[in-house]
């Protein structure tokens, strides 16, 4: 079978069975939602063109954050509020990661883990802008957790991007003493990264046995940082493209049925090849359900002169304006309420569709708890 814009989907559809009895409740209700999106069970609008006078349908969107069909308006969005807010400056992306020792620990206390792997992180960097050898002032960060590698295998780590410079206590910007070339050094912001997490989530309750306490330790932790794209324009949606990405989108996927599914992934141990993968069906929805996110984790935060505090300070004709999605997609040249078919009328709402009520029963769904 091949691909198409509802293959992630139809293969949760077609593993349903699995996932209601080998998933826990909060997961089955993402998953539902998934699979329900844009579809009968979500309920939509029935509407009729004014010209051709042909009906068409429109489904509700599940509007989940975990969702690949729903992420493009939040994206657009996101882009167009960050038009007002761009420091004229060099910007840094710099990436945290812990290392695999930890991912069973990450896997069981995802919460306390990644909360410790933002405040490890921010504190990182800020103790390294506050240092007169580098900067001497306050700087910010845009920081976004991934928790997926390119094949979907579990792989936490923190995107951050960041301002070449920052605030000094006289109000005055500062840039870092780098010349372009690097913003702070990465081997010497590991070591402090790594001091930093351990002791995070050690006071958070997290006891760590002796043999990963010595695998963490043995082997230098992974930052990495490079200047980010240097125009406004192309770094905004540089950045974007990390913010609202899920764990896989339906571009990927080549092929799918019952029992497989196979995607495209880059390897990046091998000079960043694009490679073909193929699964059993449930490995690819158990890979998936991985990256689910606890209920209500902040995922895209904003440290020091990026904090939504610093905002009037820094950007005093920022727009607070919110465009609703039809303004949002007119800009992109797509009228929304223009019919598919004549291309020339305008579609007007006949008729509210109700949703069906609720997932498809199943004795091992506890729909109460999902709720």
């Amino acid at each position: 079978m091949s691909y198409d814009k509802d293959a992630i989907a139809q293969i949760i559809t077609g593993q349903w069975d699995q996932v209601v009895t080998r998933c826990n409740s909060y997961q089955v209700r993402i998953l539902h939602a998934i699979k329900s999106c844009r579809t009968a069970a979500l309920g939509g609008e029935l509407y009729q063109c004014d010209k051709c006078h042909s009906t068409h349908v429109r489904y509700n969107s599940c509007g989940n954050r975990h969702c690949p069909r729903c992420q493009n308006t939040e994206r657009l969005r996101w882009i167009e509020e960050r038009q007002s807010q761009y420091l004229p400056t060099k910007y840094y992306h710099v990436v945290f990661t812990i290392p695999h020792e930890l991912n069973g620990l990450c896997l069981g206390n995802n919460r306390v883990m990644f909360a410790a792997l933002f405040k490890s992180a921010w504190e990182t960097l800020q103790g390294f802008g506050w240092n007169p050898k580098y900067l001497g002032a306050q700087i910010g960060a845009t920081t976004v957790l991934h928790t997926w590698g390119s094949d979907m295998g579990y792989h936490p780590h923190l995107h951050c991007i960041v301002p070449e410079g920052g605030v000094t206590l006289n109000n005055k910007w500062r840039e870092a003493k780098g010349k372009g070339k690097y913003l702070f050094p990465v081997k010497e912001l590991a070591k402090v990264f790594r001091q930093k997490y351990v002791e995070a989530i050690q006071k958070a309750g997290i006891e760590l046995s002796l043999q990963i306490h010595r695998a963490i330790y043995k082997q230098p932790w992974n930052v990495y940082a490079k200047p980010a794209f240097g125009s406004k324009e192309i770094l905004i949606k540089y950045l974007a493209r990390y913010t609202y990405k899920t764990a896989i989108t339906h571009h990927r996927i080549k092929s799918f049925d019952k029992n497989r599914v196979t995607f495209s992934y880059t390897d990046y141990r091998h000079r960043n090849q694009t490679k073909v993968m193929t699964l059993k069906s449930w490995e690819f929805i158990r890979r998936y359900s991985m990256h689910i996110l606890p209920k209500g984790f902040i995922r895209i935060r904003h440290y020091g002169i990026l904090h939504s505090s610093w905002k009037t300070k820094l950007f005093p004709h920022a727009k607070a304006e919110k465009k609703d999605f039809r303004t949002i997609w007119a800009q992109k040249g797509m009228i929304i309420d223009q019919c598919p078919n004549c291309k020339k009328g305008k579609l007007i709402l006949l008729e509210i569709i109700n949703p069906s009520r609720g997932p498809p029963k199943s004795k091992n769904y506890d729909y109460q708890n999902s709720k």
